[in-house]
């Protein structure tokens, strides 16, 4: 696609040690940072806005300072910026904002379980049993391994053995974020870890019990609309004190409204499991006379 079809973004990086004082750095640690850059930044863009997405990236001679290395991006107009989610332009710092922030905010921490929330966004819950909440795709960044190497390579590996190093973004506003020897150490790239990832939703829906327990939640069988019959927890107390109570005579091909909740846990490397939970009972659908939940309830 031709550039000037396409949204033109311009940043800076620079390192600040006692060592570029005189405007030189590792040729190697450079090299492989601004590859770095420019892998981190496709691979966002990819991952926020498809495969078809693409993002150009251009390097413009460094400009005096400690050592600058000036960077043009093309951005499809459309789409999700990559570079404001990174961090890399914008200048937030707010941990659930950009995907820099949340790193610098997890420290050294091991992931060990994510978790969709009912508010769209995504919980990290880390060894120490603390959790971060974080916006989607901010986590779904964060959570890419090959990105992190990327991240890795362009903020910690050129500072590595230098003394006093300063990781410094300013994007093409002024706006500047600035890591400290100590904070370089945060994007250190991650061991490889295995992480649950847990997804809740809910849903109304009609059903008929195949199995009953009535004594208890566990044992129950329900089959689906689809056809499917699949176990789940009952967890209407409700409803079990009327079926214990023997209030009515209770028919198992009767036909229900309920509130099911599906539990999705998939982790890494393994096929993903699914549980189902009858949260409540809402309706019973049969003859007046018969109804264990009356209409008005």
């Amino acid at each position: 696609m031709d550039k000037n079809n396409k949204t033109k973004y311009v940043f800076e990086i620079s390192y600040d040690t006692s060592e570029t004082k005189d405007h030189t750095i590792d040729a190697e640690k450079l090299g492989a940072a601004i590859i770095s850059t420019s892998k981190a930044l496709k691979n966002a863009d990819k991952s926020l806005n498809g495969e078809e997405s693409a993002l150009e990236l251009d390097v413009k001679a460094h400009s005096e300072g400690s050592f600058v290395v000036e960077f043009v991006t093309y951005l499809n107009t459309a789409g999700i910026n990559p570079l404001t989610l990174l961090g890399f332009a914008g200048g937030s710092v707010t941990a659930s904002a950009t995907v820099l922030g949340a790193i610098a905010e997890i420290k050294s921490r091991t992931i060990k379980l994510t978790e969709k929330t009912k508010s769209g966004k995504t919980k990290l819950h880390f060894s120490d049993d603390e959790s971060l909440e974080l916006d989607d795709n901010v986590a779904k960044l964060v959570l890419n391994r090959e990105l992190r190497k990327d991240l890795d390579t362009v903020i910690k590996a050129p500072l590595e053995g230098t003394t006093d190093a300063k990781f410094k973004i300013t994007d093409q506003d002024g706006n500047e974020l600035i890591y400290e020897s100590d904070d370089v150490q945060n994007f250190k790239t991650p061991a490889k870890t295995i992480v649950d990832e847990v997804t809740e939703t809910e849903e109304t829906k009609d059903i008929r019990f195949v199995k009953i327990n009535f004594e208890g939640s566990s044992g129950w069988q329900v089959r689906l609309p689809d056809g499917d019959v699949v176990t789940a927890k009952m967890s209407d107390e409700g409803f079990l004190a009327r079926i214990k109570g023997n209030e009515q005579n209770f028919v198992k091909d009767d036909l229900f409204s309920a509130i099911i909740k599906t539990t999705k846990k998939h982790r890494t490397g393994n096929s993903p499991i699914y549980s189902k939970e009858i949260k409540r009972i809402l309706r019973h659908r049969t003859r007046p006379e018969a109804k264990i939940i009356k209409d008005n309830e």
